[in-house]
């Protein structure tokens, strides 16, 4: 049943590859619906009653379907409240069938006096509670098909974010091998007039190598990202007049732990554009890095230099939550905070 209902949506994507959009698909579906309801009451009413009855089935499908789709189903279909999940469907078919009886029939009485006996109004219920119950089926599909194309549109998104870093990266390769044998040469001559001088560019070298090496890579080793983040660090120590205040803690093994290439780097580049301050001298960042037994957490603090900034600093890594989110749907966990003069973000990402 599954395999099939995935070939449809297939089809329908193959068929439909001039982009129709899901909401264009929706109103395409519910006009020959309405137009197919109205044409079967039309076989037994006038035209004012079949639009009048057609009306009422449509809100009636409508509130079933969508309310399902849309509310009941992302909200409550989790685990620990799956129960609570299936009484509030049921109680919203139950609610939905008797107004939609109720209301028939005291349209009938009213406009079309005659008394209904118990045996029609029981078959009407019965009637009416099965098509409900069908509904909230096609509901469960629609549901379906929803997740179907989001989970296609962020592949796609996914897809396209990657293939542009590759050709920014391409771009950005000019002859990468003759600098960094050019870099290398300056690194032997400054090594003997200032070993310092001389480190500083053997971490300017190491930065570049990860971008020309590791960044256009789906994952890279955790570690290597630690040591690329820790030469840019120093690299940026060198534009501060004061000392920085720098707690830097990686715990747990994480020799052998992957994860997306520039993943950490943006919260700590962030923390240098927007929260330090050349002229202070209590420029703080603290970035501690944990293995936990299932994921990877992740914490970034720094004082806040300005109101401002920091509203920037915290827009800024927008982009970044919607990296992690084509990258792990809703299982990451970002949270930014400020408290007490401290901009800190908790990032907590599945293994």
């Amino acid at each position: 049943m599954f395999s099939t209902t995935l070939g449809i949506f297939e089809i329908m994507v193959k068929f439909f590859k001039w982009q129709i959009s899901l909401n264009q698909l929706q109103w395409i579906g519910w006009m020959i619906i309405t137009l197919l309801m109205f044409c079967s009451y039309l076989q037994e009413e006038d035209i004012l009653w079949s639009s009048i009855f057609t009306v009422a089935n449509m809100l009636s499908t409508v509130l079933i379907i969508y309310g399902n789709a849309y509310w009941l189903f992302p909200r409550f279909y989790k685990p620990g409240k799956k129960l609570f999940y299936w009484q509030l469907v049921a109680l919203l078919l139950i609610v939905i069938t008797i107004a939609k009886v109720e209301f028939r029939t005291f349209m009938q009485s009213v406009f079309f006096p005659k008394d209904i006996d118990d045996s029609s109004r029981l078959q009407l219920y019965i009637g009416t509670g099965v098509s409900n119950i069908i509904r909230i089926f096609f509901s469960f599909i629609f549901r379906f098909a929803i997740d179907y194309f989001t989970v296609r549109r962020e592949q796609e998104l996914l897809k396209q974010h990657t293939t542009e870093m590759e050709l920014n990266l391409l771009k950005a390769q000019v002859q990468p091998h003759f600098l960094f044998n050019t870099l290398n040469n300056i690194y032997y001559v400054a090594q003997k007039e200032s070993p310092e001088t001389a480190a500083l560019l053997e971490k300017l070298s190491n930065i570049m190598r990860y971008f020309v090496d590791e960044a256009p890579k789906k994952e890279v080793l955790l570690a290597t990202e630690i040591n690329f983040i820790s030469d840019y660090i120093d690299l940026e120590k060198m534009r501060i007049r004061h000392p920085l205040k720098l707690d830097f803690q990686v715990k747990g093994d994480v020799s052998l732990v992957k994860v997306s290439p520039m993943l950490i780097m943006p919260f700590v580049e962030n923390v240098f554009k927007h929260g330090i301050d050349k002229r202070r001298t209590d420029n703080l960042l603290v970035l501690h890095i944990q293995r936990c037994a299932d994921s990877i957490a992740v914490e970034v603090c720094n004082r806040i230099v300005s109101a401002k900034l920091e509203k920037q600093a915290g827009s800024g890594l927008q982009n970044l939550r919607n990296r992690l989110q084509l990258l792990y749907g809703n299982s990451f966990d970002l949270t930014i905070t400020e408290k007490d003069d401290y901009f800190s973000v908790h990032l907590n990402i599945p293994l």
